[in-house]
């Protein structure tokens, strides 16, 4: 949705309950959307977190060996020759970065993830609104049904 387009508002009272029905399971599918993206921003989060903590390992370690892994079971001793570390910006770009440009690259990334996450709550709670009011329509809409029906049954009993 674009900054200045508005919400399509619909007339729920003006809809039949297989309109409803179908409102309701489309909101459903967004907020399943919306709750698997907060799970992916939660990941991404932690990633940047851990990079955070991995930096701040390293400050003053300069001139230790420590094992490098080349895979999950290799690993290749080294040595820290630099407090410098090359930092992941995005499609495979990398910036060399001293430790304390490193840790603010990293919480910048954190916040603006956080951020993120709460704009997507903010949705869901919107749709989770409507959803609740798309599901009162269909219970009133389903009231009314069954008193026309008891209604026949009376008139039909007489």
């Amino acid at each position: 949705m674009s900054e200045g387009q508005q919400p399509q508002q619909v007339n729920l009272a003006a809809l039949s309950l297989e309109q409803l029905q179908m409102l309701r399971e489309q909101l459903e599918n967004e907020m399943q959307t919306l709750s698997d993206s907060v799970t992916q921003l939660r990941h991404a989060s932690n990633k940047y977190a851990e990079a955070k903590d991995a930096i701040t390992g390293i400050q003053g370690t300069q001139g230790k060996d420590l094992l490098v892994p080349l895979t999950s079971s290799i690993y290749l001793p080294g040595k820290i020759t630099s407090e410098k570390v090359l930092v992941d910006i995005g499609t495979g770009y990398y910036v060399e970065m001293n430790i304390e440009q490193g840790q603010g690259f990293t919480q910048r990334k954190i916040q603006l993830i956080t951020d993120q996450i709460n704009k997507v709550h903010q949705a869901i709670n919107i749709k989770r609104g409507n959803l609740d009011s798309v599901m009162q329509v269909a219970q009133a809409k389903i009231n009314v049904y069954k008193q026309q029906q008891l209604q026949q049954q009376k008139t039909v009993a007489k």
